[in-house]
């Protein structure tokens, strides 16, 4: 039976957790100095070093190796060169596309995204977009494995919504602190409906500072870094759910944490977002005055009650999808 090893350069990340328990594989998360910029020629060379050796330890013959950064799959391609191993490089996004804009050290990354992705076995990525961007710069054996989460085992509890909110609806938005996430616009939206309560939830290292640059109204309230149980059973609890982000080409997690907890969406207008949840989630461009409209109408519990029918079907048919996936990429494996 292989060997694989999942690698990625980050303290964090869902997707590589999720898809190592599925495949079998050894997750392996590094990071030196991670965050600013500047850290980052030292940053990659710390990590470049580290990778060679563990893996040469571990000897794996199948390596997951995440981007971005482009120079994890680059270093794990090094390893699959002279040990013999099979390279699948997961992409969290297109690192040129998402992140660098149109400068020249974008297109020396797009450049060597080309380079690994056609020279790795196979390639995966989290939508359809990436992967006809994949295709289109020649990636071999293009794979799309949506990000899934199982549902959510809580039910709703009064007491608890208590604790959070006295207002006779209560909404909620996760983030993880991306600067183009647009809390500030969610606060504005909600800040007139006084029968209402938003609750903001994320990591306090990055949500905190900017939260304490806001003057939040009196019923929005950002309760931080919640523990797994408190988290689950809060989705299952509220009403509904927001989640704006100008981020591009984002098909946001979170979205698939409130399918699992089948509570309806207000998202973002996003391409990658409309092609796979459809008519399932309340749509609104990234303006005040048009989320407060789709606020407003995820106020009326009717309404909510057809968008809530909506994503529980919706999340049956991400679960019967989810199987397909992994059984593609467990023949890319074996």
């Amino acid at each position: 039976m292989s060997k694989t090893v999942m690698m990625l350069w980050a303290p964090f990340g869902d997707r590589a957790r999720e898809l190592s328990e599925a495949v079998g594989a050894e997750e392996i998360s590094i990071t030196f100095l991670y965050g600013p910029r500047y850290f980052a020629p030292i940053r990659y060379v710390v990590l470049s070093i580290r990778t060679i050796l563990l893996l040469f330890r571990r000897s794996p013959d199948v390596v997951i190796a995440q981007n971005p950064p482009i120079f994890c799959p680059l270093v794990c391609l090094l390893y699959c060169s002279l040990s013999g191993a099979r390279l699948i490089i997961d992409h969290h996004s297109i690192w040129k596309v998402k992140t660098l804009g149109k400068s020249p050290l974008s297109r020396a990354i797009g450049f060597l995204e080309g380079v690994v992705s056609r020279a790795a076995w196979a390639n995966t990525t989290v939508h359809g977009v990436w992967g006809r961007m994949l295709v289109d710069i020649g990636a071999s054996r293009v794979e799309v494995i949506h990000d899934f989460v199982a549902k959510n085992p809580s039910s709703r509890n009064e007491e608890l919504r208590r604790r959070f909110s006295d207002r006779p609806t209560i909404c909620i938005a996760s983030h993880g602190g991306h600067p183009l996430e647009r809390l500030e616009l969610e606060a504005e939206a909600v800040a007139q409906r006084h029968d209402l309560s938003l609750l903001i939830c994320g990591p306090t290292a990055k949500l905190a500072p900017r939260i304490a640059g806001l003057k939040l109204p009196p019923n929005v309230k950002y309760v931080g870094f919640l523990d797994k149980s408190t988290y689950e059973t809060l989705k299952a609890s509220v009403d509904f759910a927001l989640n704006i982000t100008d981020e591009p080409y984002t098909l946001s997690h979170v979205i698939f944490e409130f399918a699992a907890s089948g509570i309806p969406v207000v998202s973002s207008k996003e391409e990658v977002v409309k092609e796979l949840f459809g008519n399932s989630l309340l749509y609104a461009d990234s303006k005040v005055e048009r989320v407060r409209e789709r606020v407003d109408e995820m106020s009326s519990k009717s309404e909510r009650e057809v968008y809530a029918a909506r994503i529980r079907h919706k999340q049956e048919e991400l679960s019967e999808l989810h199987d397909e996936e992994l059984h593609r990429l467990k023949a890319l494996l074996s």
